[in-house]
């Protein structure tokens, strides 16, 4: 199976065509879940599905009902490395507005409606982050929060694009050097490049995803990996008080070795 160059300007689809756009990445075998994740067909809405593989027999998993419908732009490309896909779907995505989406998540027609509303409301907003809920119809954590799930966040592609910014790759399931963090990044990343970021309090998916950070305590790959955002997002100093506060804080409502969990956070903060 083979897939258009992004990099080829005649290949590449009208972008700024108006309407929203999924981003829906996915690897090996999550192809098969990507069609319970498409709504019924909608005016001005489509989907750009971004299936990375390491395991060829995954490409013959791929449903036909998917690839049947006039909404769905399939591409495929060998590797790992989450935010790798993300970029992959940003250099194809052709509407106004995107949304970042995984294979498991669940959309309805009134979402829709919520985020181009939001940003008919908004015109000077580059991004826009949202609420999710569990499929029980329960918030994903509570609101506001300081952590953003990628799943609530929207942006128009065009804005990415003038001001260079991309998802980094060194961060995120599968990242060149870190297992998480990829929206603080992103994010802290787009404020420095001036984008204008706002914050709805409203709803525009579900999902059944868990947040990464839950068993932080016991993972020196986490531990690293907030050592290095906190390095991004505050500079070096404050990233190491913030860390000492962090294993302070894991010693004193965890019982957790707090100078093992700083040490781990410092190599992020230096880069390892």
């Amino acid at each position: 199976m083979t897939t258009p160059n992004p990099n080829d300007a005649d290949a590449l689809p009208l972008r700024g065509s108006g309407g929203l756009s999924f981003l829906i990445c996915t690897f090996n075998e999550g192809i098969q879940r990507v069609p319970s994740v498409l709504m019924p067909p909608m005016e001005g809405v489509r989907y750009i599905v971004c299936m990375q593989y390491t395991d060829e027999e995954a490409l013959g998993k791929v449903p036909m009902k998917m690839l049947m419908r006039k909404d769905v732009k399939f591409y495929v490309h060998e590797g790992k490395g989450l935010c790798k896909n993300r970029n992959f779907a940003l250099d194809w995505a052709d509407g106004d507005i995107c949304v970042i989406a995984d294979d498991d998540n669940r959309y309805k027609p009134e979402y829709v409606h919520t985020i181009l509303q939001a940003y008919a409301d908004h015109p000077e907003a580059d991004i826009i982050t949202f609420q999710a809920e569990t499929t029980d119809g329960k918030p994903l954590h509570p609101y506001p929060a300081d952590y953003v799930s990628s799943v609530e966040m929207t942006f128009r592609p065009s804005s990415l694009r003038e001001k260079g910014l991309r998802f980094n790759e060194d961060f995120g399931i599968n990242g060149n050097k870190y297992c998480a963090g990829e929206e603080d990044v992103f994010l802290t990343e787009a404020k420095q490049k001036g984008l204008h970021i706002l914050y709805e309090p409203k709803v525009i998916v579900q999902t059944q995803a868990a947040t990464t950070g839950t068993n932080f305590a016991d993972s020196p790959d986490l531990q690293r990996t907030k050592g290095a955002v906190f390095l991004i997002r505050f500079g070096r100093a404050n990233a190491i008080w913030r860390s000492v506060k962090e294993a302070g804080f894991y010693f004193v409502h965890k019982g957790k070795n707090p100078f093992r969990i700083f040490l781990n956070m410092l190599k992020g903060i230096n880069g390892k």
